[in-house]
């Protein structure tokens, strides 16, 4: 991972693979390394944007007890982010957790 900027979350009560079906399908992240207990997801970009989840993006997943261990960070070098990242964190989050609302 190469930004210095990163935002970590916890996501409570999401099932591991269903986490990872849902990043892959709803936000266009495709799968870099994965194991029994992490996987990492890259999506592509532009830097050349005015919006931050345009940039290309690196995901990380950890199981936990209960849920899930997220990291979102920018896949080159950035100086400064302005909120986008961790507005990005939030809505992944906020999705996923909408979705297993409507599956359960």
């Amino acid at each position: 991972m190469w930004g210095w900027k990163s935002v970590e979350r916890f996501i409570d009560n999401v099932p591991y693979e269903t986490a990872k079906k849902y990043i892959v399908d709803e936000f266009q992240f495709f799968e870099k390394k994965v194991n029994e207990s992490y996987s990492i997801f890259q999506r592509s970009g532009t830097q050349l944007t005015i919006h931050g989840k345009n940039f290309p993006l690196e995901l990380a997943f950890a199981k936990k007890d209960h849920g899930i261990f997220l990291q979102l960070r920018y896949d080159f070098f950035m100086f400064f982010d302005t909120g986008d990242l961790s507005r990005f964190a939030d809505e992944i989050i906020e999705r996923l957790t909408a979705e297993r609302t409507v599956q359960t």
